[in-house]
């Protein structure tokens, strides 16, 4: 799959746009995008468009500079937004084409197959926090398996096990293990539920190993 992030300044800003706005109608039913993320995401594509709208009245070598500084970082920005909240089981095939953004490729081949599998134990650590360790099944140390960006881990507050994917709001792709899940504080003494998932480099992620709970300190 070639690189579909648009070159030209303009296209890439209406690229980015789209994007933003199709997040901003739907960021309260998926739950699981930080605000700040978000916030980032839209402040550097502000940053873009006032450059690209300066160059208009001043087409100086400093504009130009601080023009294609602005491009970098706000792809940077979207790449990493999209790596990591819009590639996301709790988002449909459909809503990503609806972006611009083409659904990585669902047939397992022995490239892109993700066939580790994670083993996770959550410990109490501190009030209000709990730390998920994680591990490759069946692996006789716990770094993730080579070439993985790390392991995805989805956890959703209640009762009982969630019945969906899509219903786990938080998420995070944790690098390294253990790491460390804070509450806020009017969470405490609720239930939570855990999975989680290897990712490899190219964005993919596996089965989701089965849900472990544990109550918030």
């Amino acid at each position: 799959m070639g690189d579909f992030m648009p070159r030209k300044v303009k296209d890439f800003i209406f690229f980015t746009r789209k994007i933003a706005e199709f997040v901003d109608e739907r960021v309260a039913e998926w739950t699981h995008i930080p605000d700040d993320a978000f916030t980032d995401l839209v402040e550097k594509m502000n940053i873009l468009h006032s450059a690209q709208e300066n160059m208009i009245k001043d087409d100086s070598r400093q504009q130009h500079e601080k023009r294609n500084m602005a491009h970098k970082e706000c792809e940077k920005a979207l790449r990493h937004f999209i790596k990591f909240y819009l590639r996301n089981p709790i988002i449909t095939r459909d809503e990503l084409v609806a972006m611009g953004i083409p659904p990585l490729d669902n047939v397992r081949t022995q490239h892109t197959k993700v066939e580790e599998a994670v083993d996770m134990l959550i410990k109490l650590r501190y009030e209000n926090e709990l730390i998920v360790h994680f591990s490759q099944r069946g692996a006789d140390n716990r770094a993730k398996p080579k070439g993985y960006d790390g392991a995805v881990i989805i956890w959703a507050i209640g009762d009982a096990e969630p019945a969906n994917l899509k219903d786990y709001e938080g998420h995070v792709l944790a690098s390294k293990t253990p790491y460390a899940v804070k509450f806020d504080t009017h969470k405490s003494g609720n239930r939570v539920w855990f999975r989680a998932a290897w990712q490899n480099a190219r964005g993919i992620i596996g089965d989701y190993c089965e849900a472990k709970s544990a109550v918030i300190p």
